[in-house]
């Protein structure tokens, strides 16, 4: 009777043996779903990647993270329940800190593109534009008068991507951080410099004997909270997060306080 009962019991975990292969190998979560938001709210904390070389959207000040992208996702923080930590990644390998489980998103002001979606998936929460900022008393208002000059751009961007589509400019220059690129159009190393609208403004008001928006390069585009693929339970978290902070006031608050308003309006 022993021996048939081991033979059985044998056959019962042959099968769920086989049957856990067939689905992947994978368990699903005591509480249903993917398991990604359960992961977060356990571990206490949501791991936040940003490139800290871009203010006013995110950047340091003193020893803190700070800037509208850093506020904005300590809000979301809030309404999941949970602290937010932020992780400093360089933004040429911040795609692929995430998808290598790094971090748990990226939120710095990461524009929704076909090409990143290839990658990773996107919550929205604003919409930017991108402009021309040159020295002041230099005229570049229109893709047309990038002709035969040098552009400055952050390295890996979207400015960078659409500078590359203009086949009459003379040389663009890239670098790994917007500080940089502006430290570089105020030493005469370049012409002018394609960036976020939030990020142009910032500068232009911080100096604005040497710099000035003198055009608009691409109309506003959405921008969004990176997430990988299979994250779809922390995904949707979000989305319930960033329609709480609309619904109480917070979003608009944190928007007047950086910029005097919603981005994109």
């Amino acid at each position: 009777m022993l021996k048939k009962s081991s033979r059985f019991f044998g056959v019962v975990l042959l099968l769920v043996a086989m049957l856990a292969v067939a689905c992947g190998g994978k368990s699903t979560p005591a509480g249903g779903g993917d398991g990604s938001l359960d992961r977060v709210k356990k571990a206490g904390k949501l791991m936040v990647a940003v490139d800290t070389t871009y203010p006013p959207m995110e950047y340091v000040e003193g020893d803190k993270t700070v800037g509208y992208d850093v506020d904005l996702a300590n809000e979301l923080g809030k309404k999941l329940g949970v602290k937010v930590e932020f992780v400093t990644v360089d933004w040429n390998g911040i795609i692929t800190g995430l998808v290598s489980k790094r971090y748990d998103v990226i939120m710095s002001s990461m524009n929704i593109t076909e090409e990143r979606l290839k990658e990773v998936n996107f919550v929205e929460y604003a919409r930017m534009s991108q402009v021309f900022v040159a020295k002041k008393g230099v005229s570049i208002k229109s893709e047309a008068d990038l002709s035969g000059k040098t552009v400055l751009v952050q390295d890996g961007t979207t400015s960078h991507d659409y500078a590359k589509t203009v086949k009459s400019v003379k040389e663009i220059i890239s670098y790994g951080g917007a500080t940089e690129a502006f430290q570089a159009l105020k030493n005469g190393k370049g012409d002018v410099i394609i960036i976020d609208e939030p990020v142009g403004l910032y500068y232009a008001a911080k100096d604005a004997a040497t710099f000035a928006i003198t055009g608009r390069a691409m109309e506003p585009e959405p921008v969004g909270i990176a997430i990988r693929k299979e994250d779809k339970d922390l995904a949707a978290a979000l989305e319930k997060a960033l329609s709480d902070t609309k619904a109480d006031g917070s979003y608009k608050k944190i928007a007047e306080k950086w910029f005097g308003g919603e981005l994109g309006k």
